[in-house]
């Protein structure tokens, strides 16, 4: 647990700035996190947390995508639409961790975030099956009411938030939960 509350950016801490930009769209490597637990030691719950979510990565990016999929024809109006969302999730999840890392909520709007959402709303994304959604999604909340083009990327990235919820320890969860948490607001907002 950090010994000290974080307050602001450590974006551009000349220690670390050259590494962060680096790792843009990916996940620090164990050098870059070993040289990050060096400059700020005082936060080695980010390194933990960045570390887990990493590890389970790629399981979970894959079995939101496979859910998500059952429930909306993606496949049926858009070519590569398995391997394109596939990459817009783990996006999402390398991003909101580097965001984390560096205490940056603004960063991962602005770098990722915004330019996303633009590009996702020149898609038209099929409606789910009611039938399919309920054996699926398992709705555990009261789901904003979202336009059909926006309840895909909701459902995709509330699911990418609870499935991390189920697997990172509450340490790491809480950490990321408001990094998942902006991709869902800004990603399905109007």
């Amino acid at each position: 647990m950090s010994n000290s509350p974080l307050t602001g950016s450590l974006r551009k801490e000349p220690r670390m700035a050259a590494i962060f930009r680096a790792a843009e769209s990916r996940f620090l490597t164990e050098q870059e996190l070993d040289e990050y637990h060096k400059v700020f030691p005082q936060h080695f719950d980010r390194v933990s947390a960045a570390r887990d979510v990493a590890a389970y990565e790629h399981a979970v990016v894959q079995a939101v995508v496979d859910e998500i999929f059952l429930v909306y024809p993606y496949a049926q109006q858009h070519q590569l639409a398995n391997a394109k969302c596939t990459r817009d999730v783990r996006y999402v999840v390398a991003y909101a961790t580097l965001s984390m890392l560096m205490n940056d909520a603004d960063w991962f709007r602005d770098k990722l975030l915004v330019w996303m959402k633009t590009v996702l709303q020149a898609f038209e994304f099929p409606d789910g099956s009611a039938t399919q959604k309920k054996k699926v999604l398992f709705v555990e909340t009261q789901q904003p009411k979202l336009k059909s083009h926006q309840q895909s990327i909701f459902d995709t990235y509330y699911k990418l938030k609870r499935a991390y919820q189920r697997v990172l320890i509450p340490s790491s969860q809480k950490l990321m939960e408001p990094y998942f948490q902006i991709a869902i607001d800004i990603l399905s907002g109007d």
